[in-house]
């Protein structure tokens, strides 16, 4: 399940709800990081006078197990920490970007400002093409590192026919373009699965022209509209370069979006 389908998940959820937004401050000690959730705590618990003697107990026993868990929790390569609490709920979403210290008590977790979040950061797959393999690389917010996959197929080199035998060269030419096309049409069903995981995705295409073109037509409505850039590139490239590249790509395309530009 990912992060989208757990907010819708527990939205449709009433009871008492703690919702806590911890930035992880760069070059922040332990023990700040400590304070400063002891303090937002702290304040929550204040809120206890306006409930019931039961919710009361149930708020309390809520900040505890978030207390508890912040704790021990490694903020190791993370900004920020965001935790949904309610009764038989308890979500943690660790994120690589920073959001605005804020904690919110109220029958329905406040999820907003991790959809804005969300909204800013789309996770994408960087498709790496050539005419044997391809390497597909996904990257999400809510993940630490990039999860690739390697898909590889047997495709004819080309090869040319001896002598003048035309007719013969053109049936293997026309042979290696299918299994070229069979190898691009196995990349578009992995996509596929992946645009059904996470239906607000992007796609970078890295690839000769060539392919480009070949693949892109391939591509069925739902993927196509997808794309947001490509480059020249070989499946065996540095992985870093590649990142770089495919972020600026990624970041071009939501500037431009945020300037109502597409």
């Amino acid at each position: 399940m990912n992060i989208r389908q757990v907010l819708s998940k527990i939205s449709q959820r009433d009871g008492l709800f703690v919702s806590f937004y911890l930035p992880i401050r760069k070059g922040g000690t332990r023990k700040e990081f400590v304070t400063t959730f002891h303090s937002e705590l702290k304040n929550l618990k204040h809120a206890t006078k306006n409930l019931n003697h039961k919710e009361e107990k149930h708020l309390i026993a809520l900040l505890d197990k978030i207390e508890n868990y912040l704790n021990y929790v490694d903020t190791h390569k993370i900004k920020a920490i965001v935790i949904f609490a309610a009764k038989g709920i308890f979500e943690v979403i660790k994120l690589p970007v920073t959001v605005q210290l804020r904690s919110h008590i109220d029958t329905k977790p406040l999820i907003s400002p991790l959809n804005t979040v969300l909204d800013e950061n789309p996770p994408f797959i960087v498709v790496l093409i050539d005419r044997t393999k391809a390497k597909l690389i996904e990257v999400n917010i809510t993940s630490k590192e990039a999860k690739s996959s390697v898909l590889a197929s047997d495709v004819p080199q080309r090869i040319q026919a001896k002598g003048a035998d035309t007719g013969r060269e053109s049936k293997i030419l026309r042979h290696i373009e299918d299994h070229l096309n069979r190898h691009l049409q196995k990349i578009v069903t992995e996509l596929n699965k992946f645009e059904k995981a996470y239906p607000n995705n992007l796609l970078v295409i890295g690839a000769q022209k060539e392919l480009v073109g070949k693949f892109k037509r391939l591509l069925p409505k739902n993927l196509k509209i997808k794309v947001v850039g490509d480059f020249g590139a070989d499946t065996d490239d540095n992985e870093s370069q590649i990142m770089k590249k495919s972020q600026k790509i990624i970041d071009s395309y939501l500037e431009k979006v945020a300037w109502h530009e597409v």
